[in-house]
């Protein structure tokens, strides 16, 4: 198991006078999809929002454990990603390697290829090129992770991805974000108020409870010692 981030004494949220969470102590590993669990409000986004860079943290500190570059650690998919009108999916998609076209904001062929692949890998290779704004909750729900897919990140952050899904689509979701962790060697971490979707999907959990404390552990660790029980 690859530690890829490691977070010491972190509290989040956007006042130092009462913060959402403190004193959170984690490891997110690699090739591992870990779900974050919690009740409405306890801050699962925010801290999604500042482990992926895009909100500060009050205190403490955000270490990367991998080798090599480490400013592009952490591609973040939103609970709604927003969607551009006149997008086509590949458009759309290719939007994730906006960092690696030249100054005329053009890609190379390797780019074009990665588009490709990711298109492929999440099953939307036949929607290329219809309008990213007509598609179904669950279709574009794959656009935004093939969006963050080509970002080449080692992690994947997703807040709610399976929230407006049918059932059908949850389990599709949740068997697509095991292959990337298991094939494309990504870390994911993934917040879900479905308990039964994680339990089915996760190899780890962070919860995340009232009296302050992020939990950490495997699925049958979290039943064992009665955690999963403070989330019905």
């Amino acid at each position: 198991m690859t530690t890829t981030l490691e977070i010491h004494d972190l509290s989040i949220g956007y006042s130092k006078r009462a913060p959402l969470f403190k004193q959170i102590n984690a490891r997110l590993n690699g090739q591992k999809v870990t779900g974050l669990l919690g009740p409405n409000g306890i801050g699962k986004s925010t801290l999604l929002k500042t482990l992926a860079g895009l909100m500060p943290p009050l205190k403490g500190s955000i270490q990367p454990a991998v080798t090599g570059k480490t400013d592009n650690l952490c591609a973040f998919v939103p609970s709604q990603p927003p969607r551009a009108a006149h997008f086509s999916v590949r458009d759309t998609v290719s939007t994730g390697r906006y960092r690696y076209t030249n100054w005329l904001g053009i890609e190379d062929q390797e780019g074009k290829h990665m588009v490709s692949e990711a298109m492929e890998l999440t099953g939307i290779s036949h929607l290329a090129d219809r309008n990213s704004a007509g598609l179904s909750d669950g279709e574009f729900q794959r656009v935004a992770i093939a969006r963050a897919l080509i970002q080449d990140t080692p992690l994947i952050l997703l807040d709610e991805p399976t929230a407006f899904l049918d059932i059908a689509n949850k389990r599709a979701m949740g068997l697509l974000l095991r292959k990337l962790a298991a094939e494309e060697n990504k870390g994911i971490l993934f917040s879900t108020h479905d308990l039964s979707l994680a339990m089915e999907h996760c190899d780890l959990f962070w919860i995340m409870t009232p009296d302050g404390v992020l939990h950490q552990g495997t699925p049958a660790e979290m039943e064992q010692n009665g955690t999963l029980k403070r989330l019905l």
